[in-house]
């Protein structure tokens, strides 16, 4: 794997900071690339969603467009796309309390009308009580059978309903193309599970958690076709800080992208995996580092990086 290209994607001109990076690949090569422009340092900041977009494999990019506006007191949180050939579809929390979700059929150029899926993941959590919800962030998948996979944190504290502690995992998942949507397993057998990336390969859906526990890297697993998690283990070859990371498919293997360190959000590193986990390759992206996402173009065997440094988003191409 080598460096092709690395740019600014968004210097968060205007906010106080860039975060939380998103990118997909529509069938017609179109990168899609979103993250939260945040008006303060605070998770809980106003914040609005911006998009760009590219046709050449992420060298160029699009003017900034704002999809959605915490206008001048919400918090726009957790962008989330799922590319299903040339249909997009975008899931966002509002003020980590409620969840909404709308399906561009054009690449993203224009957008359907947006509803609200909150009372319906109630509905499916039953008596499990929570108190924030975040989708992803990252991106979601569509598995080759259709099915539309979005992963889902849960935050349960009664005394404090802004608290993202303690935590468990789920999977919000659609059969028809967004129509309709079920939750799976509420998952909660580590230490404040959170934010965890999901890619099919083999036929099997892997899946790489962030949580807090003593061991300091990540866990890894699976997820059953009717949403349960399976064989979950800790995996001390991928070191972590506790933060969020990008996993994406890339022919008979794995792309995995994470700060390589067990305190810090330092040493931006991309991997390369087999279905066991098994490291094969590794290159070093940035010596800083945060949250990160991939898209992969089988065709150019190019991947696309989108990276969190100094309240910036990077975005390096790189040849597989």
């Amino acid at each position: 794997m080598k460096v092709l290209n690395e740019s600014v994607f968004e210097s968060a001109e205007g906010y106080h900071a860039a975060r939380i990076p998103g990118i997909v690949l529509s069938a017609d090569g179109t990168l899609t690339a979103y993250c939260e422009l945040r008006r303060s340092g605070s998770d809980w900041a106003v914040i609005d969603i911006g998009v760009k977009r590219s046709l050449d494999g992420g060298r160029h990019w699009s003017e900034r467009e704002i999809l959605v506006s915490g206008g001048k007191n919400d918090t726009v949180n957790n962008p989330l796309m799922i590319a299903d050939g040339n249909t997009l579809h975008f899931f966002r929390c509002l003020n980590y309390s409620r969840v909404f979700y709308m399906k561009s059929t054009d690449g993203g150029r224009s957008w359907g009308e947006e509803r609200e899926l909150t009372e319906r993941i109630r509905e499916c959590t039953g008596d499990f009580f929570w108190s924030c919800i975040a989708t992803g962030p990252t991106h979601g998948l569509c598995l080759s059978t259709g099915r539309l996979l979005v992963p889902l944190w849960l935050a349960f504290n009664r005394e404090d309903p802004k608290s993202h502690h303690p935590s468990a995992v789920s999977l919000l998942y659609s059969d028809d193309s967004g129509e309709s949507f079920s939750t799976g397993e509420i998952f909660g057998g580590l230490n404040d599970p959170s934010e965890f990336c999901i890619a099919e390969l083999g036929g099997k859906t892997l899946i790489n958690i962030r949580h807090e526990n003593e061991e300091k890297c990540r866990a890894v697993g699976e997820i059953t076709p009717d949403g349960r998690f399976s064989d979950i283990r800790f995996l001390k070859a991928l070191p972590d800080p506790v933060c969020c990371a990008g996993m994406c498919s890339a022919g008979d293997e794995i792309l995995f992208s994470n700060c390589e360190d067990e305190k810090e959000r330092i040493k931006l590193t991309l991997k390369r995996l087999d279905g066991k986990f098994n490291i094969t390759e590794r290159l070093l992206l940035s010596e800083k580092g945060g949250y990160s996402d991939i898209a992969v173009n089988p065709e150019t065997r190019e991947a696309v990086i989108l990276f969190e440094r100094d309240n910036k988003i990077f975005c390096n191409t790189v040849l597989l």
